[in-house]
């Protein structure tokens, strides 16, 4: 079963949900409206899931990249 808080190595690293998550992030790449969510979410500080990072990652849209680079350089700051 898939634990992101376990200290064992084989509970959450999963082939199954590593694919699911590759999936999700191609299926949802230019949902600007989902995109935009995420932002919302980092830019509060309230951290990401590992699929909601991967779908910024893999991001297709250009005005969203636009602000997913000054919200990761504001943070940075």
């Amino acid at each position: 079963m898939y634990d992101v808080m376990s200290p064992h190595a084989v509970d959450f690293i999963d082939d199954g949900e590593i694919l699911a998550t590759l999936r999700y992030a191609d299926e949802n790449k230019n949902n600007a409206a989902l995109v935009e969510s995420i932002i919302e979410k980092a830019g509060a500080c309230k951290g990401l899931s590992h699929r909601e990072a991967l779908v910024l990652l893999d991001c297709t849209l250009p005005e969203q990249n636009e602000k997913i680079l000054s919200l990761a350089m504001e943070i940075k700051q």
